[in-house]
């Protein structure tokens, strides 16, 4: 099954189509479906196009490019030059010129090339310049901070040679949902995957989300349970460091000092481990725009398989290998409730600009984020947070986010108000949102507020 790939189908079709377009980068993280939709992408043979597509599985540039040679030669039997060549230059300016006509070359996993031969990039970054005439060049990966370097970075031998860019992203909660029977499935299924098509796939094979999710992730031979740290092996010489750190995040928001006490690693060390974590797109730091006190900044797990594995998972493996499939009641107890609640808490806050084109906010966000900071409650000072704030150069929202069986009423909308009061709003017009799972009270609906904001479906 394929879905939900109708925009990157435009996008490539428009790359095609247009006649001085000649390279296009296709990035993404891993499992999202690139290889997928490139090559159904041919399959639908869009304008008539040839396509060599080739896929990197060595670092070793020889090897790979004896793999490219070969299969060349079983699109074109008849080309005998390309029995041998010295390089990817001299192979592809060749076949440029021989098939100067809607002639497409796709090298997926293009990292793998260039990871370990400095030169490639250079290499075809003289190809785009000089090698294609009228053909056109797909380079596709999923080293994530290659890529954006290649695309963003000045100083990389292929930044501007990109006529087109496209990120293949996980699917959204609202694509999900639409894959599944229920809205709680749905919750479920988008806090383990992100929304990564693979992981995504998987799921659908199973009778029930409970079924999937023991077999997935709490049998030893379950294809997720190790799928975190194996991509982490792929992108690091030695992941040691790093896991401590993810362990130590697990499903929760912590500052270094935080993080350092419970990895057991010096605290001032720790911020190049974070950064190649972010550049990974594994960790962010959280977002307290309006507080004063940067250095309590927060980090978080913002891959949604790694935040599951490293807060279930990981830190259960005894009791995995010993109860396989039935360690999965005993380990997501509660928390597992809190855990999709964070999850429940994001999609609210991403949809805020949606909401604000709906017209179900009165003002466009500028910038999202949460707050937490010291608040004034029952005679004495205690840290308090507020689940989200989007706020404009007038306007400020501030928000929370209930993943519960029981509706919402008038405490929750007294403790936001009381929280909110002590958000350094700088003169901005306060509003309020409440976003529940399971919907408000009646007095909660009854209240008369144009500042007061329900969500009760996402």
């Amino acid at each position: 099954m394929f879905f939900f790939r109708e925009d990157e189908f435009q996008q490539l079709t428009r790359f095609l189509n247009h006649s001085s377009a000649r390279a296009m980068a296709v990035y993404g993280k891993r499992r999202t479906g690139k290889t997928r939709l490139l090559t159904e992408f041919i399959q639908t043979k869009p304008g008539g196009f040839t396509f060599l597509y080739f896929q990197c599985t060595s670092y070793d540039y020889h090897a790979c490019l004896t793999d490219f040679l070969s299969v060349a030669r079983n699109l074109f039997p008849n080309e005998t030059y390309l029995s041998s060549m010295p390089s990817f230059k001299e192979a592809i300016s060749l076949l440029t010129k021989t098939h100067p006509d809607h002639f497409c070359i796709i090298i997926d996993e293009f990292p793998f090339l260039a990871k370990k031969n400095e030169n490639a990039p250079v290499e075809f970054q003289w190809i785009i310049d000089h090698g294609l005439g009228s053909a056109k060049l797909i380079l596709s990966g999923s080293n994530l901070s290659f890529m954006k370097k290649q695309i963003g970075s000045r100083e990389a031998p292929l930044y501007g040679r990109f006529d087109e860019i496209m990120e293949v992203r996980p699917f959204s909660y609202q694509q999900v949902l639409s894959l599944f029977p229920s809205g709680e499935d749905a919750m479920k299924v988008y806090s383990m995957t992100g929304g990564v098509a693979q992981y995504v796939m998987f799921f659908l094979d199973y009778s029930s989300i409970q079924q999937a999710t023991s077999s997935l992730f709490f049998s030893p031979d379950g294809r997720l349970i190790r799928e975190a740290p194996n991509m982490l092996l792929q992108e690091l010489r030695d992941p040691t460091t790093y896991e401590q750190i993810l362990r130590a995040l697990g499903g929760s928001d912590k500052t270094i000092p935080q993080i350092a006490k419970q990895s057991g690693l010096d605290s001032k060390g720790l911020s190049p481990y974070l950064s190649r974590l972010q550049e990974l797109c594994l960790v962010a730091p959280v977002d307290n725009p309006l507080s004063p006190e940067k250095r309590k900044q927060r980090f978080r797990i913002i891959d949604a398989l790694f935040r599951f594995h490293y807060t279930f998972i990981e830190p259960n493996m005894s009791m995995i290998n010993s109860l396989r499939e039935k360690a999965c009641d005993y380990i997501l107890d509660h928390q597992y409730q809190e855990f999709i609640g964070v999850t429940y808490e994001d999609i609210v806050r991403d949809s805020c600009f949606q909401y604000a084109l709906d017209h179900r906010l009165p003002f466009m966000p500028r910038s999202l984020g949460k707050w937490w900071g010291p608040v004034h409650k029952d005679n004495t000072w205690q840290e308090s947070e507020v689940d989200i704030i989007a706020y404009d150069d007038h306007h400020l929202l501030a928000g929370e986010c209930k993943y519960r069986t029981k509706s919402i009423g008038l405490k929750e909308l007294d403790d936001l108000k009381l929280k909110a009061s002590f958000i350094p709003a700088g003169g901005r017009e306060l509003f309020y949102l409440l976003a529940s799972r399971s919907g408000f009270t009646e007095d909660v609906k009854l209240v008369q507020d144009s500042h007061l904001i329900l969500i009760d479906s996402v």
